[in-house]
């Protein structure tokens, strides 16, 4: 065995001490830093985002009044549009290539106000038969999500509402 003074047992304990940080330092960086990558392309809004106002179609228009939310007209309110919102500011998505089939026309145009943000995000939503496909403009991408995703994130009251069905 190696004989060393008191000294040297202490210096020897102190390195290894620092070579083990160092290592956990080095590990660390690298884990969270594919996790990050991962995580933005996912997700529509940053985990700290705030969701200011969102407007469907230009017709209703839903804002934040503190920790609740108002929609104009009333077509929808309560826990059903808080449930809403929620749906929108946990929304994780899926990237997937460019669909040339989807009609513009048809889409549901999505506008969110996001704090801290200069630029609102502009979305247009498209139910097809099997998944519901969403363009962020300003990415330029399609994202896809499980079409049972449409009526948490557009409930039913308002598309029921008979403001929608005058203006199509």
């Amino acid at each position: 065995m190696l004989k060393l003074s008191r000294a040297g047992w202490n210096n020897v304990i102190i390195f290894g001490v620092l070579a083990f940080i160092l290592l956990i330092n080095a590990t660390h960086e690298n884990v969270f830093t594919d996790e990050q990558a991962l995580q933005k392309d996912d997700s529509f809004f940053p985990n700290s985002a705030v969701i200011l106002t969102m407007s469907l179609n230009q017709q209703v228009t839903i804002e934040r009044i503190g920790k609740t939310w108002r929609a104009t007209p009333a077509v929808i309110e309560g826990q059903a549009l808080a449930q809403m919102m929620r749906s929108w500011q946990q929304l994780s998505v899926e990237p997937t290539t460019p669909n040339n089939n989807v009609d513009p026309q048809l889409s549901l145009l999505v506008s969110i106000e996001i704090s801290g943000q200069d630029e609102a995000i502009n979305l247009r939503l498209n139910a097809q038969t099997d998944q519901l496909l969403i363009y962020h403009q300003q990415k330029e991408r399609w994202y896809v999500l499980p079409l049972a995703m449409y009526d948490q994130l557009v409930p039913q009251e308002i598309f029921g509402s008979k403001l929608l069905n005058d203006n199509a």
